[in-house]
C-alpha cells in the first residue's frame, strides 16, 4: 500500500469536513439540512449541496498514473441515503459529468463519471433501507465497499489499455475502501451530530420561549389596547432576557418599550420592514443617544390571522454577529404571544356576547314589565294614593337595579332583592292571588350569580303556573353546601307545552328570550361547571340548576 496516497485520501477527507462544517454553518444550508421531511425542492437543493461537494472532491483528489484519486464516493452515496432518490441522482450526474469534464482525455475519465453516477444511484435505491437499518455504520462500510467494487469493474472494463487498469486498481483499490469506509461513517456522525444540535438548540429556544409567554401571559390576556399590560409583558421579557431591549408595536406607533427610548414619531425601519412582509426580519437600529451599532429583530404578532404589531428584541451587535438562536427566540415569541393576544381577544368577544344576552334580556323584561306596572300603579291612584306612591319608588329601586348592573356577578342577597322588588309590584297588580314560599341559606353573601337569573324564573312561574287566575303559587328553594348552590323554582301549574320543553333542553336552540336566554346564558358563562335540569307535568314544573359557589373568574379579575 502507497503510504503517500492513503496520506493524501485522509488528508482529502479531511478537507471535505472542513468544507462541511463551514457550509453548514451558513443559516439557510442549516434550515435545508435540519429538515425532515424531504420535499422535491429540499432533495433538490440537498442534491445540489453534495453535488457540489463532490465536484470539490475531484479539484482535491490526487493524480495518480493517469486517474484522479480522491473521496467522491463519501458526498455522492451520502446525498442519497440522507438526501433522498433525488438529492442521490442529481449529486451524481453532477459530479459524474464534471468528472468527464475536469480530464476528458483522461483513461479513466468515463469509468470514473459512470462511477460517479453509480455512486448517486446506488444512495438513491439505498435511502428507505438504510433509514430502516439498526447497524448504520455495518451498513455504510457495506455499501462503500460495494461501490468502490462497482467503480473497479467499470474502470476495468471500460479504461485502455487494461494493463494500466489493472496496475492502477492494484495500487488504489484497498486506500480508497479503507479511508472511504471510515470517512464516511465519520461523514454521517458530523450530519448526525448537527441535527441533534440544532434539534437541542430549537428545543431549548423553545422552552425558553414557553417560559416567558407563560410569565406574560396575564398582561397579554388585555390585548393590544392595553398598554399597561403590554408594558409589563415588555418589562417581563427584558427580565429575562437582559442582554436584550424589548419594544412592542401596533401597526402604528410604539406601544410599549423596554431598556430603549424611542421618542419618534414613525415607527422603527425593521419593524415597518416586518409589517410590509409579514414576516420575521432583521436589520440595523439606531436608539436614542447611542453610538453603538444595533441589530433589531421585528417578528409579527398576528390575530386572525391579520398583522396587528410587532414584537422586536434590540441587542448591541451587528447583524451578521446575531446568532441565529436569538432569531428562533424572537419568532417562537411572537408566536406565542400571538396566540395568547387571540386568546384575548376570544375571551373579549365571549365577554361582551354574554353582555350582550344581559342588555337583550334587560330589555325584554322592561318594556312588558313597565307596562303592566304603570297600568297598576294608574288604577291605584285614585283608589289607594299612598300605596301608589310606595310602588312608583319600588318601581324606580326595580328599574335602577336592573338598568345599572355591570358587574358579571353580583351576590345572591342582591338578586333576591330585584325578585322582591318584581314580586312586590307584581303581587300589587293580583291582589291577594300570589303566594309564593322560600328556603333560603342562612349566608346570602356566599353565592355569587350572574344578575337577572333568578327573575326570570321566578316571573315564568308565576305567571304559567296557575291553579287558578286568583291563585298562583311558587316555592323558591336555595341550598349550599361547601362548593356550590342547588336553586330549584316550583309551580302548580299545567306544565310546559312539550315543544317548548324541548326548546328548553336543546342547548343550541335559537330561541331568545325568558327562560330560553336564562339556560343559554348559564350554558355559556358555566360550560359544564352548570346542571340544569327542567321537569314538567300537568301538577306543575321545576326549573332547578347547579352552580359552584365561585364563579369562573372574570376577564378583569384575572389580570
Amino acid at each position: 500500500m502507497d503510504n503517500s496516497l492513503l496520506l493524501h485520501l485522509v488528508l482529502n477527507v479531511g478537507l471535505l469536513f472542513f468544507g462541511a462544517a463551514a457550509l453548514t454553518e451558513l443559516r439557510p444550508l442549516r434550515h435545508i439540512l435540519q429538515r425532515r421531511e424531504r420535499s422535491v425542492a429540499n432533495q433538490l437543493s440537498m442534491g445540489l449541496i453534495f453535488g457540489l461537494l463532490s465536484v470539490g472532491c475531484t479539484y482535491t483528489g490526487l493524480s495518480f498514473q493517469g486517474a484522479v484519486v480522491n473521496t467522491r464516493v463519501i458526498t455522492t452515496l451520502t446525498a442519497g441515503l440522507v438526501g433522498g432518490p433525488l438529492a442521490g441522482v442529481l449529486a451524481g450526474a453532477l459530479s459524474g459529468l464534471h468528472r468527464y469534464l475536469y480530464d476528458p482525455a483522461g483513461f479513466t475519465s468515463l469509468a470514473c463519471a459512470l462511477g460517479t453516477l453509480c455512486f448517486g444511484l446506488l444512495g438513491a435505491l439505498c435511502c428507505g433501507w438504510f433509514a430502516r437499518r439498526a447497524h448504520r455504520y455495518t451498513a455504510l462500510i457495506a455499501l462503500t465497499v460495494g461501490a468502490e467494487l462497482l467503480q473497479c469493474l467499470l474502470i476495468l472494463l471500460l479504461s485502455k489499455p487494461f494493463s494500466a487498469s489493472v496496475a492502477l486498481e492494484r495500487a488504489i483499490l484497498l486506500p480508497k475502501i479503507a479511508v472511504n469506509s471510515v470517512g464516511i461513517a465519520a461523514f454521517l456522525t458530523l450530519l448526525d451530530r448537527l441535527s441533534r444540535d440544532l434539534t437541542i438548540e430549537l428545543a431549548e429556544q423553545q422552552a425558553l420561549a414557553l417560559l416567558i409567554a407563560q410569565k406574560c401571559l396575564p398582561y397579554l390576556r388585555e390585548g393590544m389596547g392595553s398598554r399597561a399590560g403590554l408594558q409589563k409583558a415588555a418589562d417581563t421579557v427584558r427580565e429575562t432576557l437582559p442582554d436584550f431591549q424589548v419594544m412592542i408595536t401596533d401597526t402604528e406607533t410604539v406601544l410599549a418599550a423596554s431598556g430603549v427610548e424611542w421618542s419618534g414619531a414613525e415607527l422603527p425601519a425593521p419593524v415597518c420592514r416586518a409589517l410590509e412582509r409579514g414576516e420575521l426580519y432583521a436589520g440595523r437600529f439606531e436608539p436614542r443617544r447611542s453610538v453603538t451599532v444595533h441589530t433589531a429583530i421585528a417578528a409579527p404578532l398576528r390575530c386572525e390571522q391579520s398583522v396587528v404589531g410587532t414584537l422586536m428584541l434590540i441587542a448591541p451587535m451587528s447583524a451578521s454577529q446575531m446568532p441565529e438562536a436569538d432569531r428562533r427566540t424572537a419568532e417562537s415569541l411572537s408566536q406565542f404571544f400571538s396566540a395568547m393576544l387571540e386568546l384575548g381577544e376570544l375571551e373579549h368577544q365571549v365577554k361582551l356576547r354574554q353582555q350582550a344576552e344581559l342588555r337583550a334580556l334587560q330589555s325584554q323584561i322592561n318594556p312588558h314589565f313597565l307596562f303592566n306596572a304603570l297600568n297598576t300603579i294608574s288604577a291605584l291612584c285614585l283608589a289607594d294614593p299612598e300605596r301608589a306612591r310606595e310602588m312608583i319608588l319600588v318601581l324606580a329601586r326595580y328599574f335602577r337595579q336592573t338598568l345599572l348592573i355591570n358587574e358579571p356577578f353580583v351576590t345572591l342577597e342582591q338578586e333576591l332583592s330585584n325578585v322582591n322588588n318584581y314580586l312586590y309590584l307584581t303581587e300589587a297588580r293580583f291582589e291577594d292571588a300570589i303566594h309564593v314560599t322560600w328556603e333560603l341559606p342562612d349566608d346570602l353573601q356566599a353565592l355569587r350569580l350572574p344578575p337577572l337569573i333568578l327573575q326570570p324564573i321566578v316571573e315564568n312561574a308565576i305567571r304559567h303556573g296557575f291553579v287558578a287566575v286568583d291563585d298562583r303559587r311558587a316555592h323558591i328553594a336555595i341550598r349550599q353546601d361547601a362548593t356550590r348552590a342547588y336553586v330549584r323554582v316550583s309551580d302548580q301549574g299545567r306544565g310546559f307545552p312539550p315543544e317548548v320543553l324541548q326548546k328548553l333542553r336543546d342547548p343550541n336552540d335559537p330561541s331568545y328570550s325568558g327562560l330560553f336566554n336564562v339556560c343559554k346564558r348559564l350554558r355559556s358563562i358555566y360550560g359544564g361547571l352548570c346542571e340544569i335540569d327542567i321537569q314538567s307535568s300537568p301538577q306543575g314544573s321545576t326549573v332547578a340548576f347547579s352552580v359552584p359557589l365561585v364563579p369562573p373568574r372574570s376577564r378583569e379579575e384575572e389580570v
